[in-house]
């Protein structure tokens, strides 16, 4: 069995820190690499991780706030740049919120990533509503979730064209099941998906996380990794939850952080 890897590029929430980078989370397919949101500064958390850019081949972004998709661009640069130094083609897909696909490949061309010329031949894809994304051989069922619905009311009173669309994702590869939650709406959106994951990757901005790992403990979930961080988070209210819960499969991560999904161990 291949000793699949989910890595922790960046565990901040929105305000950016000092120590932190933002979100970013990349899978290691047998030395195939798909990237998961690409907040500010995972481009140089990725260098600093020794990934290969040329080995990614996929990219999927979860939702459209900054913290999550502002390093898009220079992501993609860096594996054109990875390219032309080593003469080599590469060619990736990349999934976003429809809502969004259309701005966001006019604003690439816009800082001239052009994919006609570049040794990165990037194509953009909207996340399925209905369906799954399949990419070397990991099976990604986008999970709609909650988070944007409190902007409702303001863009239903300006008539934009929003429509509020964030993902969560399950993953499944080698008989491993991961879900990354991304940011929520709050963490009962999560409960359909939680029983006998392998490793649930949770974002913390927006959930009560007691209640979460009250549903964790009888899910027979095999490792949580909490994630996604303001400066002044007080992990240790987190902590004494998962101890009150008797829960020993409880991590919080770090920038950096990387999870081995043949046993679910922490490196």
């Amino acid at each position: 069995m291949t000793e699949n890897k989910f890595t922790v590029l960046g565990s901040s929430a929105g305000m950016p820190c000092s120590d932190r980078v933002n979100a970013g989370y990349t899978l290691d397919v047998g030395g195939r690499l798909i990237q998961f949101d690409c907040g500010g500064g995972i481009s140089s958390a990725f260098r600093r991780s020794d990934f290969d850019p040329l080995a990614v081949t996929g990219i999927i972004i979860s939702h459209t706030h900054s913290d999550h998709i502002s390093d898009l661009p220079l992501f993609i640069q860096m594996i054109h740049l990875a390219g032309r130094e080593q003469q080599k083609q590469t060619s990736i897909e990349v999934y976003l919120p429809g809502e969004a696909l259309d701005v966001i490949g006019e604003y690439l061309k816009a800082v001239y990533l052009h994919p006609e010329k570049l040794f990165c031949q990037y194509q953009l894809h909207p996340v399925p509503e209905d369906g799954g994304i399949e990419m070397e051989g990991v099976a990604i069922l986008p999970i709609r979730n909650g988070h944007l619905k409190g902007n409702a009311d303001i863009i239903s009173q300006n008539n934009w064209k929003n429509k509020m669309q964030c993902y969560s994702y399950l993953i499944r590869t080698e008989g491993k099941s991961i879900l990354y939650s991304a940011d929520l709406g709050s963490e009962t959106d999560l409960f359909p998906y939680l029983e006998n994951l392998d490793l649930l990757v949770v974002e913390s901005t927006h959930i009560d996380v007691a209640n979460l790992l009250g549903r964790v403990a009888v899910n027979n979930v095999g490792q949580v990794v909490l994630t996604h961080f303001e400066e002044d988070y007080d992990v240790s209210q987190a902590i004494n939850a998962a101890k009150k819960l008797g829960l020993d499969n409880f991590s919080i991560a770090h920038d950096g952080m990387s999870l081995i999904l043949q046993s679910c161990r922490i490196d």
